[in-house]
């Protein structure tokens, strides 16, 4: 399952159609804190992330999961508009980076690449 993090609801839900058409099972927060509170509980294979939102950005999402046992092998995708340099001198254990603004074809590769389990055939 893929949780998708972004406080732009057509972002979320643009990837979420796209994801689900594709055959993968995706969750979506808007912030950070929920996102926080739904990975505890469903124990997503990959969290695709936006880097600024409100309440909890990308960053203390992604440090909040490697701090928690129960998420600490997530696999985590940042995306940003700003460098991934930037973003590594502030944090590195992510798994991958998306530029933003990104295709859905990028986001699949990074998906596959990352945890093919995440893709699961829909009822």
């Amino acid at each position: 399952m893929v949780l998708v993090v972004d406080d732009e609801r057509e972002a979320v839900v643009a990837i979420e159609t796209a994801l689900a058409a594709r055959g993968y099972e995706v969750e979506t927060a808007a912030n950070g804190a929920d996102a926080m509170e739904k990975a505890a509980r469903l124990h997503p294979d990959v969290v695709v992330t936006d880097l600024l939102m409100p309440v909890i950005d990308g960053i203390g999402l992604a440090k909040a999961l490697r701090a928690n046992p129960g998420t600490a092998t997530t696999r985590i995708v940042l995306c940003s508009g700003v460098a991934e340099g930037s973003v590594r001198a502030l944090f590195d254990g992510y798994d991958a980076f998306l530029h933003k603004p990104y295709e859905v074809d990028d986001l699949e590769r990074a998906l596959a690449a990352l945890r093919p389990s995440a893709r699961r055939a829909r009822p």
